[in-house]
């Protein structure tokens, strides 16, 4: 597995990342299928801040 590894996510507050393609990365987490320096940038138009973003994947 690389040490580190970047996933960039374009239209990040949309419906196909909000419905699989987080929750997809996230059970890979759980399931320690990701490297320890994983890391997730999303783009998006909505002028959401990162605490926006976050209350919003919940």
């Amino acid at each position: 597995m690389p040490e580190s590894t970047t996933i960039v996510i374009f239209g990040a507050s949309g419906d196909l990342a909000h419905r699989k393609l987080l929750p997809a990365l996230f059970n890979l987490y759980r399931k320690k299928r990701v490297p320890e320096n994983f890391q997730i940038i999303g783009f998006a138009t909505r002028p959401w801040d990162d605490q926006q973003f976050r209350s919003e994947m919940e």
